[in-house]
């Protein structure tokens, strides 16, 4: 009894942790950049913005929680770096 009582409590704790470490994801720097991406639009204007992994988020700006942020509405895509577009060059070149 008093093990399940300890898997349970332990459980507990286990999805707090990970609940909190979710919502967390979630916040900050991405978000101000989601926010600096409205700046000077309005509500429902498009827009996008880039976070540091070479991902493109699109979408429109949108309130949350009285703040216009770019909502992303269409799925992430991947921005080409210089280096890999020197490679497919590269790679196109020596094909032909």
């Amino acid at each position: 009894m008093a093990n399940t009582l300890f898997k349970r409590i332990l459980c507990g704790f286990a999805t707090f942790f990970l609940a909190t470490s979710f919502v967390h994801a979630h916040s900050g720097p991405l978000s101000e950049i989601a926010v600096k991406a409205c700046d000077v639009k309005s509500r429902s204007q498009s827009c996008q913005y880039e976070d540091g992994h070479q991902n493109l988020y699109i979408g429109s700006c949108q309130y949350m929680s009285e703040t216009l942020m770019c909502v992303r509405n269409q799925p992430i895509q991947k921005i080409e770096t210089d280096s890999v577009s020197k490679q497919e060059a590269k790679d196109t070149h020596e094909q032909n």
